[in-house]
This record gives C-alpha cells, sequence and structure tokens, in this order.
C-alpha cells in the first residue's frame, strides 16, 4: 500500500537505486495512488531528488493534487544537493509566494543554494528572517548554515562575526571559518583559529585538516604543515586519498619536493588529483624529468 511504497522509497533514495524507484513510480501510477496521497507524492519527489534524477522530481512535484511545505523542502533541498543552485532558489521564492512559510529545513538548503551562486544580497535577507525569530545562537545547525554562506560568498567579516555570536560550536563550525580563511588566502588567520579551536577542546575532522594544509601552502608554513603529517600519520584521517594529496600539494608549494614526493610514494590509494599534483609539483620547481618519468608511470597505471 501506500505506507509500504513510501518507506522503500526512502530507501532507494539512501541508496540512489533510481532503477527500482523508477519501478515504483509505475507501480504508483497504474494503481492512481499518485493523485490521491501527497505523502506519497512527496515521497517520490524526494527520492528522484536524492538519486540526482532532478528534471523527474519536478516533474513529479507539478502533478502533485497538494503541495505542502515537506514537498518544498524535498525540491529546494534536492537541487540544492545537486549543486543547482538558481533552481533551487526560484522554488524558495515560488514557496513563499504560495504563502507557505519556511522551515530550519528550509532555510539550510536555501543558504546552500546561496553559497554555491554567490548570492549574498539573499543570503543577508534569510539571515535578517531568520534573526525575526529571537535568538538564534543556540541553532548550531543554521548558524553553521550561515558561516558557509557567507563564507562561499566571500564576506569574511561577517561569517567571522557569525561564529563569534554562536554559543554552540560544533567541529563543523569551526572547520567552515577556517576553510574560509584558508580558501581565501588568509592561512595566518586559518592557522590562528585552528589553535584556537584545539585550545577549546575541538576536535578536528577531515575538512579541518585539508583546510588547514592548504593554510600551510597558502602562507608556506612547512613547520604547521610539517607537524600535522605527524599527528595524523599511522590515524584513519591520514591514510584519507584527499588528506594525503593534501599533504603532497603542501609539501610541493612549501618547496620541499622530496618530501611531497615521500608522501605520494607511501600513499595506500591515489587517484588522477593524487597524480597530479606530484606531477605538477616537479614540473613547478623545474624537474621535468621527472615529470615526464611519473607521468609515464601513471598511465602504466591506467589512471
Amino acid at each position: 500500500d501506500a505506507i509500504t511504497y513510501v518507506c522503500i522509497l526512502k530507501a532507494c533514495g539512501i541508496l540512489g537505486s533510481l532503477e527500482v524507484g523508477e519501478d515504483i513510480n509505475v507501480e504508483v501510477r497504474k494503481q492512481g495512488l499518485l493523485q490521491k496521497n501527497v505523502v506519497l507524492g512527496t515521497a517520490l519527489v524526494d527520492m528522484y531528488a536524492k538519486c540526482g534524477a532532478l528534471e523527474k522530481a519536478q516533474e513529479v512535484f507539478e502533478q502533485l493534487p497538494e503541495r505542502n511545505l515537506v514537498s518544498w523542502n524535498a525540491l529546494i533541498s534536492g537541487y540544492a544537493q545537486n549543486g543547482l543552485g538558481d533552481e533551487a532558489l526560484k522554488c524558495f521564492r515560488q514557496m513563499k509566494d504560495t504563502g507557505i512559510s519556511p522551515t530550519e529545513i528550509t532555510y539550510v538548503s536555501t543558504l546552500k543554494a546561496c553559497g554555491l551562486v554567490g548570492s549574498l544580497v539573499i543570503g543577508k535577507e534569510i539571515d535578517a528572517e531568520i534573526r525575526k525569530w529571537g535568538v538564534i545562537e543556540n541553532d548550531t545547525v543554521l548558524c553553521n548554515s550561515l558561516v558557509n554562506m557567507y563564507s562561499k560568498c566571500g564576506d569574511l567579516k561577517a561569517a567571522r562575526i557569525m561564529f563569534d555570536e554562536m554559543i554552540v560550536r560544533n567541529v563543523y563550525s569551526w572547520s567552515a571559518v577556517i576553510a574560509a580563511y584558508a580558501q581565501h588566502g588568509k592561512g595566518e588567520d586559518a592557522l590562528k583559529l585552528f589553535n584556537l579551536m584545539l585550545n577549546h577542546s575541538g576536535l578536528p575532522n577531515k575538512v579541518t585538516f585539508i583546510s588547514i594544509l592548504d593554510a600551510c601552502a597558502n602562507s608556506k608554513d612547512l613547520v604547521v604543515g610539517t607537524c600535522t603529517r605527524t599527528r595524523l600519520i599511522g590515524t584513519e584521517i591520514g591514510c584519507d586519498v584527499v588528506v594525503a594529496t593534501s599533504f603532497v600539494n603542501m609539501y610541493a608549494k612549501c618547496g620541499n619536493v622530496r618530501e611531497a614526493r615521500k608522501v605520494f610514494d607511501v600513499m595506500l590509494e591515489r587517484n588522477v588529483i593524487s597524480w597530479n599534483a606530484m606531477i605538477s609539483a616537479y614540473a613547478q620547481h623545474g624537474e621535468g624529468m621527472e615529470a615526464i618519468q611519473l607521468y609515464k608511470k601513471m598511465k602504466e597505471n591506467q589512471v
């Protein structure tokens, strides 16, 4: 029945199983359930969105006999999660035009969309709307979304103000601001905040370390970069291909190509970005022969 289908569609969304989801869509339509059950229709929208089939999600959404907050949230979130910021913002405006009031879930997805397209104006409008609710400093999820939005839109001052206002911070709060400083070439500020995070018993995660390594690369801080490597040797994070590649990049930009190659050679897994980082390191430091030899080895490994 409809409840069965709703549960299975949720599973399809979690697994990204579009084929099974499509089969259920056919069954639902054969039974005429789509026009009778808004919950089931919303589950279809959500499934298609989570599977990245946004055109299908939009198609089902437009066929719903009734659209509620959950339906709109599913579509807005789907567009935002798949990097389609403009479409998410368009849905957000349409939802508000119908008289439906946004919730925290709506705002989180819409702020992500603002960051994707660099829409600082809409982001600030949402910030103002949220503050009308009252004190938001205790809402870590919303505050993190605002920090991320301001960071992605290039307003580091507003991102830091929002961060400083937060009463409760988690690792994502710290990582968002550290990443913002690193991505905008403010390595020293990123490193200062990282030390502050450690002093406040903050536990860094993978994103934090990648941001710190970017900051070290930008500020040519080989000391902090090496200390970070020492901290991560033998850990699960240290073995991660993205983190290891960040170490290669950091050592290369700090001028230590030999150490970059050492990290590269002990990597348990390499992807095309890892190879590119090491080849680029040799090329940028005038070691053309080594770059060519590594390129040939890359092709031999069928990367």
